[in-house]
């Protein structure tokens, strides 16, 4: 494997800096394994990147290290390029990994699952591109791999980021303290070149894997490979139904509810129909602000991962959770 030229990016801030300790225990061990390694970390996730940009032409893979939004990060730098990603979850929600069945909190299954890929066929999954559409608002370009949120899940996300502890409890407290000023508010959409329609809505969110918030199944037969995004809406559902939906969510059971819908989409528009300008989170980091437009790029990313973790969503389900509708 010497001939393999490996980038290895961490986020220092991921899982409040474990991702930094991770990465450096996975790079000893691709050394280990005869496997170039080109640390490409860096104090921010900007210089980060544009330390990957330089090189990533010369680059078998690309390795993350840390949580959704640096899979994200690698996402966008490889897309629609020969370069591989490998994803080592070491983050607070890891819900790409989870959607993948990838190895959670240990380096050394992780290595030898990205040891594995290197010598197998890359595995290509769509991304989801998130840009600005507006003419009033600045140009701003993101792309996700899991879920870009635009409603009440985007002001929860806001917040969940804004705590600094609870890495397995900060979403559900987000969810708690956002209820307190839960609204359907009046969204605009324009889909697949559609005439635009009008909805008011909670929750919106465009998933590609289903998963979200460290846990919730949101999308139960979503796929990654399937060349379209699922536009997912709640509607008509105050305070007190949704939190008795957000605990269904974890389990998967909250598709029956009524307002719940899900439909396929290639691209859509969305804007809110009051002007504001809402900003949207592209697996977990801040992305563009409303009215924005997501579409997917089919196969975009070549992935280092097991060609049976793109099975159905649902076959992936943690263990334990029962997949039968619950009263």
């Amino acid at each position: 494997m010497s001939r393999l030229r490996v980038g290895l990016l961490a986020n220092p801030a991921a899982a409040f800096g474990a991702s930094h300790r991770v990465g450096r225990q996975v790079g000893q061990l691709l050394r280990l394994a005869g496997v170039s390694v080109v640390d490409l970390s860096g104090p921010t996730m900007h210089v980060a990147r544009a330390r990957a940009l330089e090189v990533r032409d010369s680059l078998t893979a690309l390795v993350v290290v840390g949580g959704d939004g640096t899979v994200a990060l690698g996402a966008e730098i490889v897309a629609g390029t020969p370069v591989r990603l490998g994803i080592v979850p070491a983050g607070s929600g890891n819900d790409v990994a989870r959607a993948l069945d990838l190895p959670v909190d240990d380096p050394e299954a992780s290595t030898r699952s990205l040891l594995h890929a290197l010598s197998r066929p890359a595995v290509s999954v769509d991304a989801l591109e998130v840009v600005s559409a507006g003419d009033q608002v600045p140009h701003h370009r993101s792309v996700a791999l899991g879920t870009v949120n635009i409603g009440f899940d985007a002001q929860v996300n806001a917040r969940a980021n804004s705590y600094r502890r609870g890495r397995s409890t900060r979403y559900t407290a987000a969810v708690l303290r956002e209820l307190l000023t839960l609204r359907d508010r009046p969204f605009w959409m324009e889909v697949d070149g559609g005439p635009r329609e009008e909805i008011e809505t909670s929750l919106l969110s465009i998933c590609s894997t289903g998963w979200y918030g460290g846990g919730m199944h949101l999308v139960p037969n979503a796929r990654m490979d399937d060349g379209a995004a699922d536009l997912v809406t709640l509607t008509g559902v105050g305070r007190a139904k949704l939190l008795r939906f957000f605990p269904r969510v974890f389990r998967g059971t909250h598709t029956g509810v009524p307002g719940f819908a899900v439909r396929p989409v290639h691209e859509v528009t969305v804007g809110l129909r009051t002007g504001e300008g809402q900003r949207a989170y592209a697996d977990g980091e801040a992305a563009a602000q409303l009215p924005l437009t997501v579409r997917v790029l089919p196969g975009a990313v070549r992935l280092l991962v097991d060609p049976d973790a793109l099975r159905p969503a649902e076959a992936a389900a943690p263990e334990g959770h029962d997949r039968k509708e619950q009263p």
